[in-house]
């Protein structure tokens, strides 16, 4: 009798274990698709973001178009985001090229350098656009400094303008505020 109940005890403890391994699998599947579908999700309105910036410029005469004009970054993250550039002259291709600087920081005195607070990873041309053509790029904002606001130039520099002139065909500022 008492080998009965031990082999009992047995196949009651291994049932358990199985069904426990088959609930711990099901949870973890669950989990995995879940991110899956947030990375598609993600990636899917970071599409919609750019056509919506492409569709503005197109319909606007706009030069310039950015997201927002405050970015919030958590301080060793970084944050990725789009502009659109349309060429708008009467006639003549845009040679352009992107350059991004920070300028000040709220609070700092005048002088300090805050040039390596925010970085930025983009590709910066040249590019060319013919007339009326509108095109987006992305830019990479990394929060690497320290906590606090920045103030960030955006501007679109024309590479055929002379040079007597100035050659800044689009400008915007943006804070970025690393939390």
């Amino acid at each position: 009798m008492k080998k009965k109940g031990s082999l009992n005890l047995s196949i009651e403890a291994i049932v358990v274990i199985v069904i426990a391994f088959v609930v711990l699998g099901l949870g973890l599947g669950f989990v995995r698709n879940q991110f899956s579908s947030i990375q598609q999700t993600s990636s899917s309105v970071q599409e919609q973001i750019r056509q919506q910036i492409l569709d503005d410029l197109r319909t606007g005469n706009k030069k310039l178009s950015f997201p927002a004009t405050t970015l919030n970054i958590d301080k060793g993250s970084s944050q990725d985001i789009a502009i659109g550039v349309k060429n708008v002259k009467a006639s003549g291709d845009l040679d352009f090229k992107i350059q991004v600087s920070v300028l000040q920081k709220q609070g700092a005195t005048d002088g300090a350098d805050v040039s390596q607070q925010v970085e930025f990873f983009y590709l910066p041309g040249p590019f060319k656009l013919k007339v009326t053509d509108a095109e987006a790029y992305n830019i990479k904002i990394i929060g690497s400094g320290d906590k606090g606001t920045y103030l960030v130039s955006l501007k679109i520099v024309d590479t055929n303008a002379a040079e007597e002139q100035d050659n800044t065909y689009a400008e915007k500022s943006f804070f970025v505020n690393i939390i």
